[in-house]
């Protein structure tokens, strides 16, 4: 039997879209940054890509993802940080495999990580976290 692991960012990209939503967060979530990203944003961004990992057993496999949050300015950092601590409670929810559909087994708070700041090029604060997990593939 053929087991292909989930697509981890289009189900996080999508749920965590969903939550800011439902807590009143006027942002954009994505798997990359835009091309012509410039600042001031005309709103927060959040962007989380799948770094991949190994292979657990036949059906699951070890996950990593990396999700960065750019937001307000360099001098002022405080929406970057605010919406990145939400983010980080987001991700490293315990409970989030018990949310319908959702791909992720366990999630592994030893991968869990951050927020850390993170020097950018443009006149925004920039926030990285990564997270782990165990996913289950399909077949």
């Amino acid at each position: 039997m053929r087991v292909t692991p989930p697509d981890l960012e289009l189900w996080l990209t999508s749920y965590v879209r969903a939550q800011a939503a439902a807590d009143g967060h006027n942002v954009t979530v994505s798997n990359k940054e835009p091309a012509n990203l410039s600042a001031p944003l005309t709103r927060p961004l959040i962007v989380i890509r799948d770094d991949s990992g190994s292979r657990l057993s036949h059906v699951t496999f070890d996950r990593s993802i990396g999700a960065s949050v750019l937001a307000g300015s360099k001098q002022n950092d405080k929406p970057a940080n605010d919406l990145a601590r939400w983010l980080a409670g987001v991700l490293f929810d315990l409970d989030l495999p018990l949310v319908e559909g959702c791909p992720i087994a366990a999630v592994d708070p030893s991968g869990c990580n951050g927020p850390y700041a993170v020097a950018d090029e443009l006149d925004v604060a920039r926030r990285y976290m990564t997270a782990g997990y165990t996913v289950v593939g399909s077949w």
